[in-house]
């Protein structure tokens, strides 16, 4: 479930929590809020960014063999060779 990201639209107005904003887990085919879940006061919903995985390590040959792909290496007269 993607975590969006809300800030009041009238600061002045909100609670504690609107004014400074809040993230709320929420299903992408539900409707973007419009109230506040504790004052009731119109918020907004901001544009956040977002993480991507990230790879501590490249994939070598044999974590590749491992995973069930087949590893092929050219040659200098223009054919590959399994390895």
């Amino acid at each position: 479930m993607p975590t969006y990201s809300y800030i009041a639209e009238n600061p002045e107005e909100g609670c504690l929590r609107c004014r400074r904003g809040f993230d709320l887990r929420r299903p992408m085919d539900r409707e973007p809020l419009t109230h506040c879940p504790l004052c009731r006061k119109p918020v907004k919903k901001m544009v956040t960014g977002f993480s991507t995985p990230k790879y501590t390590k490249p994939v070598s040959v044999s974590d590749a063999k491992k995973a069930g792909f087949t590893i092929l290496e050219k040659r200098c007269d223009g054919n590959y060779e399994k390895l």
